[in-house]
């Protein structure tokens, strides 16, 4: 059986990628692994001497570069390393043809050998990984279950497809989609590339595997319902919530999503996705071995790397703010030329309406639960809005909140950049 696996990552995180492929070839010597940086590498970066198995994607995923400028634009970091999956499972399956490939994100790592997932390809087409797989009557997980209703029911930081037609339908039909939607928007209900494979089993009946093997993809959101135990020499893991469980299963990886790598360098363990995490004594010792495979890799020679598509051409920093405002004036057929280039014109449609801010993108991390004395400050909003309320009346007030909903969506004050939405604007849903 010819196996491959790759990951897709900014080159700020080639350091991460090589800790994962450091981690598979040890349990894994007959798997072809590769990383595709979904980013530019410029001479003044320094990096080279990459390894051959590194690979910028741009020049080899067939993406056309009016198609790769403007996706780059639009979406974030994460948004767009996810939107161009499809086409990178495309090119492996093209270009090596192997039987069957497995998508790692960056930051997992393997404790074991990998062939208890291409076994189960050589069976089905598609392999997914459930975020959670034990039912409670009062659910126990820190991350509350709205969101993985809104994240999807699969986690695809871990995605395995056998090398045939219905995998190869899937891709197509995914790639269309990430092209356009693959934003992380509550109100849209999209989460980037992964809220899609929601439709696998509708689609796919007979050829998805969805597994429930506790030992894959071992992850934040499920610590509270996994326990690892050490038995035999091996890492194992068994149910923690329903002790009638007996199985167990080989710890095969743990998918590290939302922890600091530089302070686990410094052996100080925090994550920052999930509030309150409670992480469990039984997973100290699986995270030492992360540790130490950061601190013999060279993740903090990559980490300090800038991202290509983060910044103008002129150097400054694109906040989202800009990336959604573009969205909504191109999908409108309002702008084609290059937006990186500060000379072009949504560049100086954002500086002559007073939109441009060099420190616009320190408000993308803002959220209510870091905004500085939010409490004081909604209690503000709120008496200014009872004022309002006693001028307009009930009614009218309540229409109004519901419709200001809809401008919590940035693409819908693209009135600030074209004066032409006044004569003729679409509230975007």
């Amino acid at each position: 059986m010819k196996k491959a696996a790759f990951t897709i990552c900014a080159k700020n995180y080639i350091g991460l990628a090589l800790v994962l492929e450091k981690s598979i070839k040890k349990f894994n010597s007959d798997i072809e692994f590769f990383i595709f940086v979904a980013d530019e590498i410029h001479k003044e970066d320094n990096i080279l001497d990459l390894p051959k198995n590194v690979i910028v994607a741009k020049d080899v995923v067939g993406i056309e570069p009016q198609t790769w400028n403007q996706m780059s634009f639009k979406y974030d970091l994460t948004e767009f390393c996810t939107s161009i999956k499809p086409s990178c499972f495309k090119y492996i399956f093209e270009k090596h043809n192997p039987d069957s490939c497995i998508y790692f994100d960056p930051d997992i790592l393997v404790y074991n050998s990998l062939d208890c997932i291409y076994d189960n390809l050589v069976e089905n087409s598609i392999m997914v990984t459930p975020h959670i797989t034990t039912i409670e009557t009062k659910y126990t997980g820190k991350l509350n279950e709205r969101s993985l209703f809104y994240s999807g029911m699969f986690n695809l930081g871990f995605l395995g497809l056998k090398n045939d037609d219905s995998a190869k339908r899937m891709l197509d039909w995914w790639e269309i989609r990430l092209e356009d939607r693959c934003f992380q928007n509550m109100m849209e209900n999209y989460f980037t590339d992964q809220k899609w494979m929601d439709f696998l089993p509708s689609f796919f009946s007979k050829e998805l595997l969805i597994s429930s093997n506790l030992g894959l993809n071992v992850a934040p959101w499920n610590f509270y319902e996994r326990e690892i135990i050490y038995e035999c020499d091996e890492y194992l893991v068994k149910n923690r919530i329903n002790t009638s469980e007996k199985n167990t299963f080989p710890l095969t990886f743990i998918h590290f999503s939302g922890f600091n790598y530089k302070f686990l360098i410094d052996d100080k363990v925090t994550q920052a996705n999930i509030k309150d995490l409670e992480i469990y004594s039984d997973y100290k010792q699986p995270i030492d071995i992360y540790i130490e495979y950061l601190k013999e890799s060279d993740f903090l020679k990559y980490s300090k790397l800038k991202y290509s598509y983060g910044s103008f051409s002129n150097g400054i920093q694109i906040s989202v703010i800009y990336r959604k405002l573009f969205r909504r004036l191109f999908e409108d057929g309002k702008i084609d030329s290059d937006p990186f280039e500060s000379s072009n014109v949504f560049y100086q449609q954002l500086k002559k309406n007073k939109i441009l801010k060099e420190n616009m993108v320190v408000n993308d991390k803002v959220s209510v639960n870091n905004y500085d004395n939010v409490e004081r400050k909604t209690i503000l909003i709120n008496k200014m809005l009872n004022y309002f309320f006693k001028i307009i009346g009930a009614n009218r007030f309540f229409l109004l909140t519901r419709l200001m909903r809809l401008y919590s969506k940035t693409e819908n004050h693209v009135y600030l950049i074209d004066k032409s939405y006044f004569k003729n604007f679409k509230i975007r849903n």
